[in-house]
This record gives structure tokens, sequence and C-alpha cells, in this order.
């Protein structure tokens, strides 16, 4: 009797922690309609708020480690996402060496539709990027929005490569 009380016990646990990873999953790339092309190209993210209605947030974007040095990103929202970023409140740090680089300047140009972040140090290459991005002004309307993603290296002929998109959900 008592086995047959740690295999319950055990199989609740484990149900309990798969609800539990279940909406990191949602806000992490997990996508099945409208995503990028290719599976290596959805990028994951994380939004603290998730609101409607032009009501500021914090975006984690998430880059997955390059082959090269990252000088300068590139978010190029949608054109549906009505939205608008601060561009005074940028954060880029390296998860995989914990290290903080220091945004050099940034720029969010509505007509194009493109934010660009240079950096004053290069993130060195093989090191996973997470762009913080505080302050953002959220779209007007619930829906999923596309950011695509482009970096420019430190190779001796630099050109814009896109490097994924992030298929945000607005609640």
């Amino acid at each position: 009797m008592r086995k047959l009380w740690v295999a319950l016990a055990a199989s609740c646990i484990s149900i309990g922690m798969g609800f539990t990873v279940l909406p990191s999953y949602a806000q992490s790339g997990l996508c099945i309609l409208g995503c990028a092309k290719d599976s290596d190209y959805i990028l994951e993210f994380r939004i603290q708020e998730k609101l409607h209605g032009f009501s500021t947030d914090r975006y984690y974007l998430y880059l997955r480690p390059q082959k090269v040095a990252v000088k300068q990103i590139q978010i190029q929202p949608d054109d549906n996402f009505d939205g608008s970023f601060n561009t005074g409140s940028i954060e880029v740090n390296g998860k995989t060496s914990q290290k903080s680089f220091k945004v050099a300047s940034s720029t969010w140009d509505q007509e194009d539709r493109n934010l660009t972040i240079t950096l004053e140090k290069p993130v060195p290459a093989d090191d996973e990027i997470v762009v913080i991005i505080n302050q953002v002004s959220n779209p007007s309307a619930e829906g999923i929005y596309k950011l695509g993603a482009r970096i420019l290296g430190t190779e001796p002929n630099p050109i814009f490569r896109y490097v994924g998109t992030w298929s945000i959900s607005i609640d």
C-alpha cells in the first residue's frame, strides 16, 4: 500500500511540474502557426506584463550565441506593431559570460520600423545575448506581433545578417 501512495505522489508532482513549465514555453519561442520558416530562427523571449493599450512593459529578448562578436543589434517589428521603444532604457547582457555590455547608442526609427542598438564593446562570439528593453509601449490591440532580429558582427566587411524572429503575444 505504501508503494501505491509513493507512486501516486510522484505522478502528482510530475504532473504539477509539467503544468508549471507550460507557461514558460508559451513565452519562449514555442510556436505552432505563423512562425519563422525554419525552427532555428524562432527566438526565445519573455515579456513582463503583456498587456495591450500602450501600457508600459519590459521585454527580455534572447539571441542565440553567434559565430562572430556582435557590435550592433537591429530589432524590426512588423507593420502591425504600433507600440514604441524607449531608447534610453536598453540593456544588453551576455547570458553565458554573465557580463553587461554598455550601450553606446540606440535609435528607434518609427518610419522604417527599426530599433538599432550599438554597443561600446562587442559581445564576444559564442555568448548568448539578452536584450532587455525597459519602458516599452505595448501595441494598442491584442495579438501576435513579430520582431525580426539582425546583427552586425566585427568581421572586416560586416553586413547585417538575419538571426531570427520573436513572435510575441500581447493580451
